[in-house]
């Protein structure tokens, strides 16, 4: 498999913030195995094992003792009070073990609290291999979406979890567009992020499509993608190929259908650890109107800090972006010690002319000047195609916002968080639920930092600023952020801890009904959202094998 040539950069960082914010005290998360913070009781609620029933998609990212870990898969769940799974399949990506297409053994289990948090224990079987169980720890927002992260402590990443309503033909989605992100790493721990469009023919093979790749900070574009994307059967996934920005020749990816505007993509042939999603190009244009978004990546190729940021912005719906607001996350350290955001304008064009893709401009932007853009029905992907040598690796989604976006009182939610603790050099990721007041939240809050799985309760308040934008403190294992709400459904967020550079989203639940299943009304589908693949340090490393030596 041969990769695009890359340029050795120098050393890159976004401008030292001088306006730090003022530390306060970590929550160092010690020792090993899993721990709890004086955890209370689970909220009420009306989630039970029943509300998992069918057959459910999910992808997962992030980092094992190996290095970058990529998962994907299908499964069956029975719906019902002993919480069983009876079949699926799953792929299984690091540096050191490859298991695509593993069975998943039917001595798998799940259980989901009244809160909507739950586990999945799944018995991995790959062919002619022995079986290994992965742990999962999600977060249903209805009986048919859920965010979800690894939850052992052997590796953590995040992803996203969907019921598959029924199996996909691939006449479903023959000639209408897709926008897909992808992102990861190669086996050289080279960074790596995708995005392009494609439109398949009724045998899935791509017809037309663009797509860009940022590697390291180095952008590549494809006029023309080809390949084919062919849509797999249950649990199956279809087997597929892309030509895209990042390579000279194919990668092969396993694709799993949620819907016919939703699929999960994961790359099984070994030479890099691409994961995401592809949705639905319903609308080839940047739409009128404020949009939010959420951007994470590294500030100069893999020498860089990684950073997160978010904000808004106010398009006119043909060529401009007017009132940008920025905020930033830099290794921990936040723009203006928090107290102002950056402000930035730009403009945008479609290039090629109808392919679906945008490239915009942008002035004053901390970290980036110009990305590539994707609308779709998952929001407007975007990847930072730099062409400068001062250049970094950033991808995100950004979101239209519905007049009167807000957190709403007295609503449930599910949160998902991902990125890194910059003081231990770790990748972390948490999923939670939690209760809105009219100014406060209450819940609990599940915590992987790959050596350490903890519960954490979520005790805090917020507060709403302009725009649908606003900050809020958690408690342990996230203390803080800054939220962009796209509705009152949707938020986004970037944390704003002294401690870790992160981001991630909250949604709205759905109280499940017993007797009215059908009826739940589906989230809008997004991005997985996760931090790129960073390299674990030397002793972060040592101790985990020594802890997996101990526990033999």
């Amino acid at each position: 498999m041969s990769f695009r040539s890359r340029l050795v950069l120098p050393g890159f960082a976004l401008p030292r913030l001088v306006l730090p914010i003022v530390l306060s005290s970590l929550a160092v998360l010690a020792g090993c195995g899993s721990s709890t913070n004086s955890v209370v009781p689970p909220p009420s609620g009306a989630f039970g094992n029943t509300d998992l029933n069918g057959t459910y998609t999910f992808s997962v990212e992030g980092a094992d003792v190996n290095g970058p870990m990529s998962i994907a898969g299908s499964f069956t769940a029975c719906g019902c009070t002993g919480g069983t799974i009876s079949t699926g399949t799953v792929d299984f990506f690091d540096p050191a073990l490859g298991a695509p297409g593993s069975a998943v053994g039917s001595n798998s289990t799940y259980s989901v609290g009244a809160d909507g948090r739950g586990t999945a224990n799944l018995y991995v079987t790959p062919s002619g291999g022995t079986s290994f169980k992965v742990i999962f720890q999600f977060v249903l927002t209805s009986s048919s979406h859920g965010l979800i992260i690894r939850y052992d402590t052997t590796g953590t990443g995040s992803g996203t979890i969907d019921l598959q309503p029924s199996v996909v033909a691939q006449s479903a989605i023959a000639n209408a567009p897709f926008a897909v992100t992808l992102s990861g790493s190669d086996a050289n721990g080279d960074f790596l992020s995708t995005a392009g469009s494609f439109t398949l023919n009724s045998s899935g093979a791509i017809t037309a499509g663009v797509g860009d790749c940022n590697i390291n900070g180095v952008p590549y574009y494809q006029p023309t993608l080809s390949g084919s994307v062919p849509v797999g059967s249950g649990t199956a996934p279809g087997i597929g190929s892309i030509l895209t920005a990042c390579s000279s020749t194919a990668l092969g990816f396993d694709v799993y259908a949620i819907d016919s505007t939703h699929l999960k993509l994961i790359e099984s042939d070994g030479s890099a650890f691409l994961v995401g999603d592809a949705f639905a190009q319903t609308s080839a244009s940047i739409p009128q109107g404020t949009l939010v978004f959420t951007m994470e990546g590294l500030d100069g190729g893999s020498t860089g800090n990684l950073f997160v940021t978010g904000g808004t912005v106010t398009s006119d719906g043909a060529s401009e972006l007017s009132g940008g607001l920025q905020d930033v996350n830099d290794a921990g350290t936040v723009n203006n010690g928090g107290t102002t955001s950056e402000p930035f304008s730009g403009s945008f064009v479609a290039s090629p002319s109808g392919s679906g893709r945008f490239l915009v401009s942008l002035s004053g932007f901390l970290g980036a000047s110009t990305f590539a853009a994707y609308p779709s029905s998952g929001g407007i992907l975007l990847l930072q195609v730099d062409t400068e040598l001062a250049a970094g690796t950033t991808s995100g989604m950004a979101l239209q916002q519905t007049s009167g976006a807000a957190i709403a009182a007295t609503q449930g939610y599910g949160l998902n968080n991902s990125g890194e603790d910059v003081i231990n050099d770790v990748e972390l990721d948490a999923i939670a639920q939690f209760t809105t007041t009219s100014t406060g939240m209450t819940g609990l809050l599940n915590l992987n930092d790959g050596l350490t799985i903890s519960t954490q309760n979520v005790n805090g308040t917020y507060t709403a600023g302009s725009n649908g934008a606003g900050s809020a403190t958690i408690g342990t294992g996230l203390q803080s952020m800054f939220y962009y709400a796209a509705d009152s459904s949707t938020v986004l967020f970037i944390s704003t801890d002294p401690n870790q550079a992160a981001l991630g989203l909250f949604e709205a639940q759905t109280a499940p009904s017993d007797a009215a299943q059908s009826a739940i009304a589906k989230p809008r589908p997004l991005p997985m959202l996760r931090a790129l693949p960073h390299s674990r340090s030397a002793t972060h490393n040592s101790q985990w094998l020594l802890r997996n030596r101990k526990s033999q």
